[in-house]
């Protein structure tokens, strides 16, 4: 069918609006939302932590003596905040995972709850380790595994498997071992629940990303 140029002028000025409304609807946060946290609790202040909690600003520095980032809302309990960062350094930073499995394993986890503030820090991570885009549109998108080379395949069906499913088949798991050895596999599994747990925060609250950022959950 063709259109006039009247139509077509109409169909134009139609789009426009229809993509700015959907601009619009985004941008605009929840009424229980905090403007500045996006999330239904507000970032703490140094002056509203206690010691241990104060502590964690030395980790993540703050011009404005304010907490964010992945410990943001788990710092509401200091304890429960600094197990996690030492969670994160025993099963990140003291794992066994290459660089290339390690941060694959973190995309899936941040897909699989739809922690979007972490999946937009790590996928130029990602990319630096040399995981392909392709590979990374697979995860964002929860797309078909085939045509991944076996290592990238094997990571993402593991962590699949584990949040979805709620179910490690077992030839899952027998291909890790074999591809990671047996601590190599509990060490997916550690820095899969490590960004995991935080996305479960991330949820309770209704985090939502930062306008511009991609939204894991706006993507089905």
């Amino acid at each position: 069918m063709t259109l006039s140029p009247s139509s077509q002028k109409w169909a134009v000025i139609l789009l426009a609006a229809s993509v700015s409304f959907i601009v619009y609807a985004q941008s605009k946060l929840p009424a229980d939302l905090d403007p500045q946290s996006r999330a239904r609790l507000p970032y703490l202040k140094k002056s509203d932590m206690d010691a241990k909690g104060q502590k964690l600003l030395e980790t993540f520095a703050s011009k404005d003596d304010t907490l964010r980032g992945p410990l943001a809302f788990a710092a509401y309990n200091s304890g429960v905040a600094q197990a996690l960062l030492d969670l994160h350094n025993a099963a990140v930073t003291g794992g066994t995972l290459d660089p290339h499995t390690r941060e694959l394993a973190i995309l899936v986890a941040c897909r699989e709850t739809n922690y979007s503030l972490e999946w937009n820090g790590h996928e130029a991570s990602a990319l630096k380790a040399g995981i392909e885009p392709n590979v990374i549109d697979v995860v964002r998108n929860n797309r078909p595994l085939n045509g991944l080379n076996e290592k990238d395949a094997a990571v993402i069906r593991f962590g699949r498997d584990l949040f979805h499913d709620k179910k490690v088949d077992s030839a899952t798991f027998g291909k890790a071992v074999e591809l990671w050895g047996k601590r190599g596999t509990m060490d997916v599994v550690a820095v899969m629940n490590t960004y995991a747990v935080s996305g479960y925060f991330a949820i309770a609250v209704n985090e939502r990303a930062p306008e511009g950022k991609v939204d894991l959950s706006a993507i089905k």
